[in-house]
């Protein structure tokens, strides 16, 4: 059979340099892309929605090489440089195989994204992937701006003199690693409840870390929600300010009397928070199950 010649409409949408137009929807009209071979030298990568090389990853890739499994990178072409949104690891697999050197690979470059769409690009092309773990996800969100409810989130954390520390944390005090408790802390209580419990955490711990793992958050949470009407606030901050957060997770850590997590540590708040004061007002115990 022989194979029916291009016609020469479809040998010029098929050039290098005649970008065509996307269907990603409203947000991203106008935005055009093309393929085309650039050198990994002029790829920049790194940005901040971008979940760090993992060497153990880009080893494998080297291990099982097989180009046929290679797409093309994506990339965005803004303020005069190619950014590389997606792809990193194939770029230093590609590189650790040619002795470190750069070398030349196919990309779908896009014309016309803002930092945000480059952001929310990534977390989408990840998503599908199944790569990105919830706090890398959760950061390329806050990088896109696309999620009013993660934004929130970001901006009550900082309101309260808290750094959520999704991809870099350090350990310093009134850094906050949780990502599942705190979004879901803030889902449980609604945003006014969850700033309420981030005040409440940091004036009576004044940020030490044993008062910011999950186990604290989904804690504390479960707590003002079953006490949000009876909770003297100020007593709260009296009272468990003199006792150690690493106590309470001890203590939670070791009640096998049921096996929900945040009941646990609940618990526990609960009992401190009544038994530091002998003569001041004590909340009944009404948490279910």
């Amino acid at each position: 059979m022989k194979r029916r010649k291009k016609t020469s409409a479809a040998m010029e949408r098929q050039k290098p340099g005649n970008p065509r137009q996307t269907t990603f929807g409203s947000m991203m009209d106008g935005v055009q892309w093309e393929e085309k071979i650039l050198s990994t030298a002029d790829l920049y990568s790194g940005q901040p929605y971008q979940r760090p090389v993992k060497n153990r990853v880009v080893d494998r890739l080297v291990r099982e090489w097989d180009p046929r499994l290679l797409t093309p990178l994506v990339v965005s072409y803004r303020d005069g440089r190619y950014y590389l949104v997606d792809g990193q690891h194939r770029v230093c697999g590609c590189k650790k195989k040619n002795s470190g050197k750069d070398v030349d690979m196919l990309c779908q470059v896009y014309y016309g994204l803002t930092y945000e769409q480059e952001a929310e690009l990534y977390y989408k092309l990840d998503q599908a992937k199944g790569h990105l773990r919830l706090s890398s996800a959760t950061k390329a969100l806050l990088e896109s701006g696309s999620n009013a409810e993660i934004v929130d989130v970001q901006r009550r954390i900082e309101d309260a003199g808290f750094v959520w520390a999704l991809d870099k944390p350090t350990g310093e005090p009134f850094e906050i690693t949780a990502t599942r408790a705190v979004i879901s802390a803030y889902h449980l209580l609604g945003g006014a409840g969850f700033s309420r419990m981030l005040g409440l955490i940091a004036q009576a711990w004044r940020g030490a870390p044993g008062s910011l793992k999950a186990s604290m958050f989904s804690g504390m949470a479960l707590f003002l929600k079953t006490y949000e009407t009876e909770l003297d606030d100020a007593a709260f901050i009296k009272r468990l300010s003199a006792v150690d957060a690493d106590e309470i997770i001890r203590r939670g850590k070791v009640d096998f009397s049921t096996n929900k997590a945040a009941l646990r540590f609940a618990r526990v708040i609960w009992d401190k928070y009544n038994g530091q004061q002998r003569r001041g007002r004590k909340l009944p115990y009404r948490f279910k199950g």
